[in-house]
């Protein structure tokens, strides 16, 4: 029987790559370490264990267990723990024990708030000082200059990719509040003319919505999801409705058009076509909300703007009132 292993919580797959870069990382302080003081193959395979298998046994544990997110909150303050034995194990060094604890205490800040940063602050000193009692290890701040200088740079490195991965979030937080007010305002735009024909076309002029006002012009499955808007256009007019809706694709505002549709069992009505192109954050054409205005009551040209219901009414094929 083959085991089936979950999705991982989205915290979980987040901290792995960095868990695991920074572990392998604190190896090579270790190893570093050793090299200044002393090697010790106790040590050495410790750090084996905990530092390059434990981050993979770590989120294997967040896949298999039932709820993933509490399971990687148990890693980070294992992560805390562990490093507190380091700190301890390598005489508390003062360059690697002040890199494990920003390492750690930037993690669990940044995944739990104060709360878990205060709670992996306390599992980080009693652990540390539980193995000092235990080990009965000396006291041994000072470190040579690889290690410091690996040290250094593991710090700001740590620091520097936690702000690029912020900066990530909140420019993704933007795209995502731009996007929910880009909408917001389409919306609007709709509800304020609901009256009239409003339709909602794809990059490909292709319907993704119409206002239920098509159903008094057209036939339904003229303007179905998927038909293509410009078949309601009058033949002589789909060049310049097409040239109009290219315009759109490339313009950054709206544009107006007047062309003549055919309407259903009467003749073709002339319309004014307001056209407000949508575009993701990159520039790329999302949609395309266009409103079209009757122009035409009892026989006479409606007013260019007039919000009014559309009336019922006829235009000649050349667009003069008949």
């Amino acid at each position: 029987m083959q085991l089936q292993l979950a999705r991982a919580h989205r915290l979980a797959r987040i901290n792995y790559p960095t868990r695991s870069g920074s572990f392998v990382f604190s190896f090579l302080v270790v190893v570093a370490v050793l090299a200044e003081r002393g090697f010790s193959a106790g040590t050495l395979i410790f750090g084996i264990v905990t530092l390059l298998i434990y981050p993979q046994l770590a989120y294997l544990h967040a896949r298999l267990a039932m709820d993933s997110k509490r399971a990687e909150f148990r890693n980070l303050t294992f992560d805390s723990i562990l490093m507190g034995l380091w700190a301890a194990q390598l005489h508390f060094a003062l360059w690697p024990v002040c890199g494990a604890l920003v390492g750690v205490s930037m993690n669990n800040a940044a995944c739990g708030g104060i709360e878990r940063f205060l709670s992996g602050l306390l599992c980080f000193a009693a652990a540390a000082l539980l193995w000092a009692v235990v080990q009965g290890v000396p006291f041994e701040p000072s470190t040579g200059p690889v290690v410091t200088g690996l040290c250094f740079l593991g710090v700001v490195g740590y620091v520097g990719r936690l702000a690029v991965f912020f900066h990530d979030q909140n420019s993704r937080l933007v795209r995502t509040r731009n996007v929910l007010r880009t909408s917001e305002e389409q919306f609007r735009f709709i509800a304020a003319h609901a009256a009239d024909l409003v339709s909602v076309l794809t990059p490909e002029y292709r319907f993704r919505y119409a206002s239920l006002s098509h159903d008094k012009y057209f036939e339904s499955a003229k303007f179905a999801d998927g038909a293509y808007w410009l078949l309601l256009v009058h033949p002589e007019d789909r060049g310049r409705a097409r040239a109009f809706l290219d315009l759109l694709s490339m313009s950054p505002r709206s544009e107006r058009a007047q062309v003549r549709m055919m309407a259903a069992g009467a003749p073709p009505r002339m319309v004014e076509c307001e056209g407000n192109p949508v575009r993701e954050e990159s520039g790329k054409l999302q949609m395309i909300v266009l409103l079209c205005r009757d122009l035409s009551v009892s026989g006479e040209p409606k007013v260019a703007g007039h919000r009014g219901v559309p009336a019922v009414g006829s235009v000649a094929p050349n667009g003069a009132s008949s």
